[in-house]
């Protein structure tokens, strides 16, 4: 037997951990790819280019894990792996390019979801046209956004700011609703560590159209005190896209450490949440978004955090932590891994995740 760099035992049959992981993600794909049906499903698991962050426009040399340089690239990896399609940002496209995946899209019978920024001041709605425009040749018919970008409790650290923000965000999306309506594409603004669902659900209803729904993560809401269950309940009936994620967590002195870990690893009821999507919304894409990262620190415990959620009752915090102290465990770390062995864990998490979706989400 090797050692690795901290002195635990390798397989004699591998060089290395890149080896080691190499082998795996070539052993993962080998099982997923022969149990997907041949012809275009809608519900087959797309992938969400968060989920390749470490290849996404990355400056690496890999033969094994080579970067992406656009969505044509990655359309074409997460063919080769199974995927029924993709979610990518569509910021810098050209009507060329649109032209370009929109015929590779369907010449591989995948779908393909757009992101794009939400405008916030009226200045930059001709810019959001002309990206809703250029979704629309590409053949784009939901596009996915954010309202604020950073986490809530990060970036904003008063109420007056965060009701100022709320204003700003309602404003903005009834003055984008009718481009959206004009063009007929779907908007679906995601629950990104920004919005509780309650607070979501004030901004959408506030412009009340068909052309505004929602982005539902599975896991982000948990950072903000709301159990899972609670969030799907809430959001589902307006959802018209999907972040796909299991979640393990981990108390700590500030509150909790939250990670993303491969389909079936973590807490989440994934089939239940899915089929409630289902219910409401049978057509809905569904994205894995599986970010291989350090765990995100959730300081529930601190005074800064609860700046701008005075209103969360308590209750809702002890339903968290109690959650957390009865199912808290080591998290992944990936500090430790050098790059090739980062990019194959990448693979392995989301190559992982895709034939769980098979075999127990029928996606």
């Amino acid at each position: 037997m090797k050692e690795n760099k901290k002195g635990n035992s390798l397989p004699t049959s591998y060089n290395s951990r890149r080896d080691f992981l190499k082998n795996a993600s070539l052993g993962l794909m080998a099982m997923t790819m022969p149990e997907l049906p041949d012809i275009f499903d809608n519900t087959k698991l797309g992938i969400v280019v968060h989920s390749y962050g470490k290849r996404w426009h990355a400056t690496h040399q890999s033969s094994d894990y080579p970067a992406f340089s656009d969505a044509s690239e990655l359309l074409a990896h997460c063919h080769k792996i199974g995927a029924g399609g993709i979610q990518v940002g569509i910021n810098g496209w050209t009507e060329g390019f649109c032209h370009k995946i929109r015929d590779q899209r369907e010449n591989l019978n995948m779908y393909l979801e757009g992101s794009t920024g939400m405008p916030k001041m009226t200045s930059q709605l001709p810019d959001f046209e002309k990206q809703i425009i250029l979704a629309k040749e590409a053949g784009i018919k939901v596009l996915r956004t954010v309202s604020l970008g950073p986490r809530r409790y990060e970036a904003i650290h008063s109420q007056e700011e965060f009701l100022a923000f709320q204003k700003q965000s309602i404003l903005m999306l009834g003055k984008a609703e009718p481009i959206l309506r004009k063009h007929k594409i779907k908007l679906a603004i995601e629950n990104h560590k920004d919005w509780r669902s309650d607070e979501l659900l004030h901004l959408i209803k506030g412009v009340s159209s068909e052309w505004v729904g929602i982005t539902l993560d599975f896991g982000n809401s948990i950072a903000l005190m709301e159990q899972p269950k609670t969030t799907t309940q809430h959001l589902a009936p307006y959802v018209f896209s999907t972040h796909v994620k299991d979640m393990a967590v981990k108390p700590c002195s500030e509150g909790f450490l939250l990670s993303e870990v491969p389909l079936g690893e973590g807490l989440l009821n994934l089939k239940e949440i899915v089929n409630t999507c289902k219910k409401y919304n049978p057509s809905i894409s569904f994205n894995l978004e599986m970010i291989t990262r350090n765990p995100l620190l959730i300081p529930c415990l601190t005074p800064d955090y609860w700046t701008t959620l005075e209103k969360v009752p308590a209750f809702e915090l002890s339903q968290i932590l109690t959650w957390v102290n009865t199912h808290g465990r080591n998290l992944p770390h990936i500090d430790s891994l050098e790059t090739e062995e980062l990019l194959a864990r990448e693979e392995i998490n989301i190559l992982t995740s895709l034939t769980y979706s098979i075999k127990h989400l029928n996606l």
